[in-house]
This record gives C-alpha cells, structure tokens and sequence, in this order.
C-alpha cells in the first residue's frame, strides 16, 4: 500500500513539472498519471487487487469522493442551477432518471445472473457525467455558453444525486438477499436525512463565517484558504459519526456555503476565487491520485478479462443510454436537435465512476466486485479516450452556426 502511495505521489509530481509542456501536445492531467498508473499497475500485477480492497484504501477513497464533490457544488456560479435552469433542471430531474432506470435495464439483459441491486450499482457507476478529463470540451468557446454552462452545472451535481442510490444499492449488494431491502432503505433514509442536516448547518455556518471574517479583516488570506480545505472533511465525519451519509452531507455544504457566502455580498468575485483556491488544489490532487489508480486498474481489468456483454453495455452507456434520455428530456425546450445532439455527446464518466468503481470493487464479494470494476475501467477508458479527442470537435461542428 505505501508503495502504491509513493508511486502515485511520483506520478503527480512528474505531471506537475512537465504540466505546460504536456499540455502544448494536448496532453491532459488525467492521461499523463493513467499512463504512469498503468506502468504501475504492470509492476504490482495482481497484487494491486489486495492494496486495493483494505479498510484503509476505502476510507481514503471515501474521503477523496467527499473533497471532490463539495468542490463539485461551490463551483457553480449565478445561481442553484448555474443560470440555465431550464436546461439543467430537465438533465437532471428527466434525463439523469432515465439513465439510470435504461442501464439497469440493458445491464439485466446482458447480465441476466446478476441480482438487481448490483445491476443499480452498476447503474449509479457509470451514468454520472463528469469533465475532469475533457475540461477542453466547458473551456471551447465555439460551443455556445449555454451549452458549456448547462453541462458544467449537471456534471457538478448529478454526482451528488446519485450517491444516496449508489450507498443504497451497494448495501442491498452487500446482503445478497431481499431481507436487506427494507434495513437498507430505512438505512439511507435516515443517513440522507442527518446528512442534509448536517450539511446545510455546517456548510451554511462556514459560508457565513468566512463571509463575516473577511469583511471584518480578522484572518489571513493563507489561513482562511486553509480553514475552507477543513470544511468537506469537518463535514464528512461529522455526518459519519452521526450516522449520515459523508458524500451527502459534503455535496450539500458545498452549496450551502456557496449560497451564504456570496461573493457578490461585500467582496469581489477574484477574492472569493483566491479563497478557494486551495481546496481546489486539494480538489485536483485527490483527483489525480484516483486517475493514478485508475491508471493501474486498468492493467489489472486486462489481465482478469471483460466478457463481451461488459463491452456491449459500456458502449451503451456511453451512447444510447445517455443520448436518448437527454433528447427525451429536451424536448420542448429552447435548444436546436444538434444541441440536444451535442449534450448527449458530452457525457464523458471520470473522476465520480472511478470512486464509485472502487468502492464497489472493495465492497462486494469476488464476482460481482471484478464485474463492477470491468465495467467502471471500460466505460471510463472508453470515455477519456472518446470524449478526449473526438468529443470536442463533433459538438463544436453540431453547434457550429449555419
């Protein structure tokens, strides 16, 4: 395990010093500690599968998924839903069901053995969106504002939306029989109920604290930015301690404190950047740590084999299952058919699919875990490699105007 760590520091560091360079060939962060990852993964072979599954690897992760998702939610800017709520709120409250309840359906087709619960698990895994590894696709100022924003904004929560299914699912999972069920949803309910609490106290509470003490001058910008890195982790294992759901509670104090501490208060909006500058560092790093895992996953998906059903369902969930309910959910509104197009291009899965990935893979038994990280290394490789390279250029032409 600490050799695996050390690696991965490694990794991070070498792509830190040649970031410019890297990025002047369109070599993006996550590609560079993949591939770093993947000639680690060679070195550990199958051991990497038992630093992978300790108590120790899954509270790292955990932690990991709970930074990135509080950062996933102060990201939004010019409202709840980043100023294109029309759009947003049919991805998230139309297309984001309908993909879920489409990949459980085509994962029982091709996965006929598999219990319905791990099918969900799966489902949780490889729908949420997220720009981690085609950041190029929000920052192409040839694809129209509302598209880019529409897309940041669902990428920043659908995360957040799935996780309660996703520890629901897994726990059902878990019990390999129907007497979980019930356990498990009055389990979630109670973890999602103290999560919203604690969340939105503690995050409020942060947001209006931060708010007070720079308009009275009272802390240093250094350790004010230090006292915001504290938050998603304060947060996590309070709501853990109580019983709450962590990923819920820091998903809701990120847009808590992002809704007390408005920048448009008494502070310009570059301070409020600077404020948070290092929890999204923290934020970045975390990530590419998880890309470095993925990076070795991948060499040991290979080496264990994906059955052709796992290939057919990632090429569904990549396309279909994601394109589908997106035109379902637009339809009506004030977007174009090549707009509804290029929205259901841009689902690329990353940092969220991996995390999830790896907590499944570390809680299920055997076959069911290696099935959940076939699919998770498939969808996700498919996806950094798809939305990488061709993804950007199909959605600028889509929206291009005629």
């Amino acid at each position: 395990m600490h050799a695996l760590i050390v690696s991965g520091l490694i990794a991070i560091a070498v792509w830190s010093l040649l970031s410019r360079q890297l990025g002047r060939l369109g070599v993006s962060a996550p590609l560079t500690v993949i591939a770093l990852g993947a000639v680690a993964g060679l070195a550990y072979g199958q051991d990497l599968g038992e630093h992978l599954n300790t108590v120790v690897a899954e509270k790292i992760v955990e932690i990991v998924l709970a930074v990135l998702l509080f950062v996933d939610a102060t990201e939004v800017r010019r409202g709840f839903l980043g100023g294109e709520g029309r759009i947003v709120a049919r991805l998230l409250a139309i297309a984001l069901p309908m993909s879920l309840v489409a990949t459980v359906l085509a994962a029982a087709i091709l996965l006929p053995d598999a219990q319905w619960a791990l099918l969900l698990v799966i489902a949780c895994i490889v729908t949420p969106t997220d720009f981690a590894a085609s950041a190029e696709i929000i920052r192409d100022k040839r694809i129209p504002s509302k598209i880019r924003n529409s897309l940041n904004v669902e990428s920043g929560y659908n995360d957040g939306i799935v996780s309660p299914l996703f520890i629901f699912a897994l726990a059902v999972a878990e019990g390999n029989d129907a007497e979980r069920f019930g356990p498990a949803v009055e389990g979630a309910l109670v973890a999602s109920g103290v999560a919203l609490l604690v969340g939105a106290v503690l995050g409020g509470g942060a947001g209006l604290a931060v708010k007070n003490v720079v308009r009275r001058e009272w802390a240093t910008s250094q350790a004010l930015r230090l006292g915001i890195v504290i938050v998603p982790l304060l947060v996590y294992a309070v709501a853990v301690t109580l019983g709450g759901n962590g990923f819920v509670a820091a998903f809701v104090a990120g847009i808590a404190f992002r809704a007390a501490r408005s920048p448009r208060a008494s502070t310009p909006a570059d301070l409020d950047h600077a404020e948070m500058s290092s929890v999204d560092d923290v934020g970045l790093i975390s990530s590419l740590g998880i890309w470095f895992v993925f990076g070795a996953v991948v060499v040991l998906a290979a080496e264990g084999g994906a059955s052709w059903e796992m290939i057919f369902l990632g090429v569904l969930a990549l396309t279909v299952l994601r394109m589908l309910p997106v035109y379902v959910a637009l339809l009506g509104s004030a977007t174009t058919w090549r707009e509804r197009t290029a929205v259901g291009i841009a689902g690329p899965r990353g940092t969220a699919s991996v995390v999830f990935g790896l907590l499944a893979f570390n809680s299920l038994r055997e076959d069911d875990a290696n099935t959940a990280l076939y699919i998770t290394v498939i969808v996700v490789f498919s996806s950094v490699l798809f939305h990488g390279l061709a993804a950007p250029r199909l959605m600028s032409a889509l929206t291009r105007k005629h």
